[in-house]
């Protein structure tokens, strides 16, 4: 083999190569995103709360999920994958933090009206009851 041959080789190699690893590297970006993405819609689908109170949030990201996964499934472009993995992620995230919110504004408004029913209670018994002395005496 003649050295101009080698070079040829060697250079045929080093083209391949980087084309190669790029190749490689993309596919399993969207795939370890689509796991993540399962991974988080699964959470927020088992938390009672999150069914409960953000159902149709919760709902968006079972289909955002289901398109990352039919598109990985059609050998679609590892991009797109890893966007609707993504956006099933996040809406899966904006589901469980829509669950609390709706939870904490649930507790706010019986706390309220607690405070409400007490203070009835309370004005009720006082005004039946005289009022506390005011250094005035009854004639």
């Amino acid at each position: 083999m003649t050295s101009e041959a080698i070079r040829r080789a060697a250079l045929g190699v080093l083209c391949g190569c980087p084309l190669l690893i790029a190749g490689c590297t993309s596919v399993p970006r969207a795939t370890n995103e689509l796991e993540a993405a399962r991974a988080v819609y699964r959470s927020a689908a088992a938390n009672p709360q999150v069914q409960a109170r953000a159902p149709v949030e919760l709902e968006l990201a079972g289909r955002d999920l289901r398109d990352a996964e039919n598109l990985q499934r059609a050998d679609a472009e590892p991009a797109r994958v890893a966007h609707f993995s993504y956006l099933a992620a996040q809406r899966s995230r904006i589901a469980m933090k829509t669950a609390e919110l709706r939870a904490a504004e649930a507790a706010y408004a019986m706390a309220n009206e607690q405070r409400n029913r007490m203070q009835l209670d309370l004005g009720q018994r006082g005004g039946a009851q005289p009022p506390a002395s005011s250094g005035q005496t009854a004639r």
